[in-house]
């Protein structure tokens, strides 16, 4: 299973990987299999007064399936989740003419590099094509390929100042009760 398992690292120290340019590869493996989207037959589950909307039963056997492929290299470094903006480029490899939406795909692989500790929050992904169709066709060989760049998000500028105000309010309060 590991020789399918390819990941490349692109930087060498984890606290500087905010600062690469854009478009820097940080990250590219690949999770072999075929891929599932996360809306397709989704379940209705009632209990009591309340109703919950569960993803498919075949959604959540690929999001186990990709738990080792996502986990092991982040967690074998013991990485932090990426907490900046990024860009992901997917290629989806599927071995059947059935297919679903690109937005589908994306979705559901978002939301697994997210629950398996690769990024933070799915909100910093930018979608990435460049240029070429995402799904592609491979009947020896369903897969999905992922790599992720640095692609500054708007947000981080806000985030980063809003930060900076909170640690000068602490140091402020720090300063006072040490003077008391």
């Amino acid at each position: 299973m590991r020789d399918f398992l390819k990941f490349h690292l692109f930087f060498e120290d984890e606290k500087n990987y905010e600062d690469l340019p854009d478009n820097t590869l940080i990250l590219s493996f690949t999770i072999p299999g075929r891929p599932s989207t996360k809306k397709t037959s989704q379940r209705v589950v009632r209990r009591g007064k309340f109703t919950k909307i569960l993803p498919s039963v075949l959604y959540e056997r690929y999001e186990l399936h990709c738990k080792e492929y996502c986990e092991y290299f982040w967690q074998r470094f013991k990485l932090s989740p990426i907490d900046f903006g990024v860009g992901v480029k997917l290629k989806v490899y599927l071995d059947s003419w059935i297919v679903g939406d690109e937005c589908g795909y994306q979705q559901a692989n978002g939301d697994i590099i997210q629950k398996h500790g690769i990024i933070a929050n799915d909100m910093w992904i930018h979608w990435l094509d460049r240029d070429s169709h995402m799904i592609h066709h491979d009947k020896e060989n369903p897969r999905i390929e992922v790599e992720i760049f640095r692609y500054r998000h708007p947000k981080e500028q806000f985030r980063n100042e809003q930060l900076e105000k909170e640690a000068i309010k602490e140091a402020k309060k720090k300063n006072k009760t040490i003077k008391e």
